[in-house]
């Protein structure tokens, strides 16, 4: 597979989603192209791709434009923040639809400390109160908050659903889209996103 050709490729059908990520083109290739020609020789063409939709999301949020898609490691650098940090990235990308506020996420230091256990994180979505009891795992991202996240969004009713894909390593990429969007990207990449 001729990469270059195919990270051209890709990013012409996200342009068909409405991403227009074409300009950052040569930035998006070069930070895949810098890897060893083995480890790209030995990765499945769906791998790469995973990698380049993450390098994305990286890329529009380092250029202040209007957050598209979320993407965060799922291994965390600060398990303190992980409920706070999830809700202000769904809260970006609704564009104003998921106004997420007052967020109380009541982390122990004790839980840190032993790696596992529980606390309690309170938020308003479009002024709706919600509580989520938050599972840790040490620096581990609560997979949980994922589907507690689609139940809210579903309540709030605004035509519009929580997406979750992975770049099959450990990142996860979240989209606030259609369901006609999502069906499009599917047929577009041969990848189904997950519906949350």
């Amino acid at each position: 597979m001729e990469l270059r050709a195919f990270i051209h490729e890709n990013l012409e059908k996200l342009q068909k989603l409405g991403m227009d990520v074409l300009s950052e083109e040569e930035t998006l290739a070069e930070g895949i192209l810098c890897m060893p020609a083995n480890m790209l020789e030995d990765m499945e063409p769906s791998q790469i791709f995973g990698m380049l939709l993450s390098s994305v999301g990286a890329v529009l949020e380092r250029s202040g434009r209007p957050a598209e898609m979320y993407v965060f490691d799922v291994e965390l650098p600060d398990p303190s923040q992980m409920c706070t940090e999830f809700l202000q990235g769904i809260s970006r990308i609704s564009g104003g639809e998921l106004e997420i506020t007052d967020i109380k996420e009541a982390y122990s230091e004790e839980v840190l400390e032993a790696g596992t256990g529980t606390w309690p994180v309170r938020f308003l979505c479009n002024q709706t109160a919600y509580q989520y009891e938050a599972n840790i795992h040490y620096d581990w991202f609560d997979t949980g908050l994922l589907a507690f996240m689609g139940r809210v969004v579903e309540e709030q009713n605004t035509g519009r659903r929580l997406y979750a894909f992975s770049d099959g390593f450990q990142d996860c990429m979240i989209f606030y889209r259609t369901k006609e969007w999502a069906e499009n990207f599917k047929e577009l990449f041969h990848a189904e996103l997950e519906r949350l």
